[in-house]
């Protein structure tokens, strides 16, 4: 049997090579369309063009929810509003996107286009066409009243929603000030250890799973129907956490792999989680 490390190298198209510490894979060829060093400037993250989105289909597609850039984020004056190769919600796109596409496709029997990461809004009716959205940098996120209508449609007839990077009590506040707006009867509940989402499909434990992000101890949050955690999870929130920085350079051997695996774990449970239930 393969084992997650040699998913990683199968899917990516990466040799291990043994560093000085944890193994850690080499540059794919696959890789080569985007994206730059952790910690780069704003104008140079998010570098490649967007594509255009995949046709509709019956296979799960990766779907990057796209938004206007409000003023409350971290002061990164200066960007596009809603396109832009340097907007807060393309961070990490697309490699982050399609690497995690070829793990998900390498480890479940979830068909999907390991090429294609589409760009949907909340605008767009054909929103609806995706049963999973994944939101970035919420704290730049403003969304009109329109736009957090049909959010809060696409939540109760099903969908789920995945927000990630971000840091701070203050990006959170905003986040959930926004997501009361679309699901006035529902709040933001702590997700617990033992919830089923971390033991979907691998089991991962949450304590100390990722390291603190800008000096912050990784939160886990969640959107529940009815506000009762044992009913359907409608929002999944990585509180002071970046799990799409991993996956971005999950071939480039800027971090372990062990950190890489363990953020790709959590990625396949929340789409095993969202489809199966």
């Amino acid at each position: 049997m393969i084992g997650l490390r040699g998913l990683l190298g199968l899917a990516l198209g990466g040799a291990l090579t043994a560093g000085a510490g944890a193994a850690v894979l080499t540059t794919s060829p696959r890789s080569e369309d985007g994206g730059t060093r952790p910690g780069a400037s704003a104008p140079q993250q998010a570098n490649a063009p967007q594509q255009a989105n995949a046709p509709y289909d019956a296979r799960y597609h990766f779907a990057r929810v796209q938004f206007e850039v409000g003023g409350g984020g971290r002061g990164f004056g200066g960007w596009g509003r809603r396109g832009g190769r340097g907007a807060p919600w393309a961070h990490d796109y697309p490699r982050a996107d399609r690497n995690f596409l070829a793990i998900l496709e390498e480890t479940t029997f979830i068909d999907t286009d390991r090429e294609m990461s589409n760009i949907v809004s909340f605008e767009d009716p054909d929103v609806f066409r995706h049963p999973i959205t994944y939101l970035v940098e919420p704290g730049f996120w403003q969304p009109s009243p329109e736009e957090l209508e049909n959010l809060g449609t696409y939540l109760r007839k099903g969908g789920f929603l995945i927000v990630d990077d971000f840091r701070g009590p203050r990006e959170l506040s905003m986040l959930e000030f926004y997501l009361g707006q679309a699901l006035p009867e529902l709040s933001l509940l702590s997700v617990a250890d033992d919830h089923e989402i971390f033991d979907t499909f691998f089991r991962v434990d949450p304590e100390g799973l990722l390291p603190p992000y800008g000096g912050y101890p990784p939160a886990y949050y969640g959107v529940f129907e009815d506000n009762d955690p044992s009913k359907r999870m409608m929002v999944m929130i990585n509180a002071n956490n970046d799990i799409a920085e991993y996956w971005e350079f999950s071939d480039r051997g800027y971090y372990g792999i062990d950190l890489s695996n363990e953020a790709y774990k959590v990625g396949v449970n929340y789409v095993v989680y969202a489809l199966t239930h």
